[in-house]
């Protein structure tokens, strides 16, 4: 007898997957005519010799690790990466004033820009 208690205990998922539709003719007749061919020595379908998968080399083909160049997320990357190393080193040789002299250099790019 099992006792009430206050947490309930999580049950295991069973994997119990049922068929739309399932037809136990159809797969016995299936079954009968495998074995026949299989005592007649038979294959089970003769492929056209010029048949080829279309999916082969497909992945392969589509993919962009053969691309040429660089992206720009890898230069977006490599800048921020660039500008921190830059302001680390700074702030070790000159002090927190780098980090002032970069707030000041952001509105010269600013009017650089605007100007074009």
């Amino acid at each position: 007898m099992k006792l009430p208690g206050l947490i309930k205990k999580p049950n295991y998922q069973r994997f119990d997957i049922k068929p739309r539709y399932y037809d136990p003719i159809r797969e016995d007749i299936e079954n009968r005519t495998s074995r026949i061919k299989a005592e007649m020595g038979m294959a089970d379908a003769e492929l056209d010799p010029g048949y080829r998968s279309q999916i082969a080399g497909s992945f392969r083909k589509n993919m962009k690790h053969a691309k040429n160049g660089v992206d720009s997320v890898t230069m977006l990357r490599l800048l921020i990466f660039v500008i921190l190393v830059l302001f680390a080193g700074g702030f070790l040789y000159i002090g927190k004033e780098i980090f002032y002299l970069g707030l000041l250099y952001i509105p010269f790019l600013l009017w650089k820009k605007m100007r074009k």
